[in-house]
């Protein structure tokens, strides 16, 4: 798996492609959120649109990162979750507890928008 990390305004975006399962790939991308939260950037955006593959340990990398962010007065959105994968979501009920948008874009300005 690659990561990019790149901010647009006060938000940070992270955009995986490959596979975010059990091993490196998800040691990178847990290891790449903690350092982000702990630098106190936690506005954060994850770009699903280029993952493959998804197993149980990525989706709880996705709900422990976004905890962790809200714990620090932020969040961790998601954007362009590939049909396959928000189909998991909904099915494990997660859909309610990860903020879900369409394009990148839609979930940087729900930073901006009041709640």
């Amino acid at each position: 798996m690659k990561l990019q990390v790149r901010d647009e305004n006060d938000v940070t975006v992270v955009t995986p492609t490959g596979s975010l399962v059990l091993g490196p790939s998800e040691d990178a991308m847990k290891e790449t959120l903690i350092r982000l939260i702990g630098e106190g950037r936690t506005r954060l955006i994850i770009d699903l649109g280029g993952l493959k593959r998804i197993d149980s340990s990525g989706i709880e990398c996705l709900l422990v990162a976004s905890e962790r962010a809200r714990d620090h007065g932020g969040d961790a959105r998601l954007a362009r979750v590939p049909k396959r994968f928000q189909t998991l979501l909904d099915i494990a009920n997660l859909s309610s507890i990860l903020h879900i948008y369409p394009e990148v874009a839609d979930a940087v300005s729900s930073y901006t928008r009041p709640s």
